[in-house]
């Protein structure tokens, strides 16, 4: 047996699918098939019976489950040991994130870090953030970058840093020349919106029933997906709509859109680094939350 088919048991015992299992481990589902396949036949024994609905382990299989995750969790220390014993901290991170500030952020944070560990690799993933989370608490993912909590008691929430969201408008709209605005002035006007779940969307909904207002009441013309779709809708005109500081400030040479501050509504959320209180063990993982917790 091999580690890739002790992994792709343990998956499928985890989620009860080789689909799924497939899914989260980035492999196609004849190849997890293959591995238990041959796993079971190595073995001499059936590990999984497949129901209508799900896949649940056999009587052999429950006996084998805590061996194969002790023996997984065996492969990751053993590395960590060998590391550790060379003083040396190299390897690869598996980095998810849902916001876009994460992509300002990251590259800044990563080519400080390999300039000092330089036998370093990384992956960025992007999702929305009960993905992200979900695959960190998985394990498929050793850190990540949101802007929205979801709790789980096996995860860890630092502030990394606060990203402000501003109103923007394009260069024919008549509140372009404006100084500032009232939330009433707003209300009325056309908006293109992000979609449900955005922590964007979330913040500014919750600024508005802070304020006495519901968000939905909005003229809403639009729902779009990311920053940057929102902000080349705005662009052509088709509305007005709230989004990342940050990421505003990135193309400061485009006149076309500009930023006009909402005089009595202020929305701003947390951005946050995320990972499992069970893998700071890991030498490379714990180095890099040091250095991404010093960011300014």
């Amino acid at each position: 047996m091999d580690f890739k088919q002790i992994e792709a048991f343990v998956f499928v015992a985890k989620y009860k699918s080789f689909s799924r299992a497939a899914e989260k481990l980035l492999l196609s589902q004849p190849t997890i098939s293959t591995h238990i396949s041959t796993l079971e036949e190595q073995l001499g024994v059936k590990l999984f019976d497949r129901l209508s609905k799900e896949v649940v382990l056999t009587e052999a299989g429950q006996v084998f489950y805590p061996y194969a995750v002790d023996i997984l969790d065996l492969r990751e220390r053993s590395h960590e040991a060998v590391k550790e014993f060379l003083n040396e901290v190299s390897g690869h991170l598996h980095i998810g994130y849902s916001t876009v500030a994460a992509e300002f952020i990251l590259p800044e944070v990563i080519k400080k870090f390999k300039e000092d560990y330089y036998k370093t690799f990384f992956t960025l993933d992007n999702g929305n953030t009960q993905n992200v989370i979900q695959r960190l608490s998985d394990g498929i993912l050793d850190l990540a970058i949101v802007a929205r909590k979801i709790p789980k008691k096996d995860l860890e929430y630092k502030v990394l840093t606060k990203d402000k969201i501003v109103l923007i408008v394009h260069k024919n709209h008549k509140f372009f020349t404006r100084d500032s605005v009232f939330i009433e002035e707003i209300l009325g006007e056309e908006f293109i919106t992000r979609e449900v779940g955005s922590g964007t969307r979330a913040s500014v909904e919750h600024a508005f029933k802070n304020k006495g207002y519901d968000f939905d009441s909005l003229n809403a013309v639009a729902v779009l997906s990311s920053t940057f779709s929102i902000r080349n809708a705005v662009k052509r005109e088709l509305g007005i709509a709230f989004m990342s500081e940050m990421a505003l400030a990135e193309d400061d040479h485009d006149t076309s859109v500009k930023a006009i501050p909402v005089t009595d509504l202020m929305v701003e959320k947390d951005v946050y680094v995320v990972y499992s209180k069970n893998r700071t063990n890991k030498k490379l993982l714990k180095h890099f939350i040091e250095t991404i917790l010093k960011f300014k």
